[in-house]
């Protein structure tokens, strides 16, 4: 019985452990995306009227590179709309992306310490689902606001 009691209070502590760091982890990727935005090449909305609206845009770094105001014809406003909703799903992935990868390099860290071999121990800690789901949404996010952008 002791024994039993000894398993579960280790895995409780265990499972504790990563709630706390998956809780930290979320904090300071939301922190990166929408307090000290890091975008790689993305965009973020700085003004909005109307008919126009003016957009900063990212590098591969994240860096801000420029800033770009688009104006819309009354039969092209929906596009404002459109290109917000985009901005917003970029940024949501991004956080998705940025907790995904730290998460699943503490895992892959984790299991290789605990002596699994590494190309194993990658598959387990899915690090390349959790980089190319999120990122594929958001090359695609991207490629939609260059488009509606035209």
């Amino acid at each position: 019985m002791r024994i039993v009691q000894l398993i579960n209070n280790t895995q409780v502590k265990k499972l504790l452990a990563f709630l706390l760091l998956a809780s930290i982890v979320a904090g300071i990727s939301y922190y990166m995306v929408f307090e000290f935005p890091i975008l790689p090449k993305g965009y973020s909305i700085v003004e909005m009227q109307n008919n126009s609206m003016t957009l900063q845009s990212y590098n591969i770094a994240g860096i801000e590179r420029d800033i770009a105001t688009v104006s819309f014809s009354e039969e092209d406003t929906w596009k404002i709309a459109a290109i917000e909703h985009e901005i917003k799903r970029q940024k949501e992935f991004l956080w998705l992306l940025y907790f995904a990868v730290m998460v699943s390099i503490f895992l892959f860290f984790y299991k290789v310490r605990n002596s699994m071999k590494v190309w194993k121990a990658i598959l387990d800690s899915n690090l390349i689902f959790s980089f190319l789901i999120p990122l594929s949404i958001i090359s695609n996010s991207l490629d939609r606001i260059q488009h509606l952008m035209s």
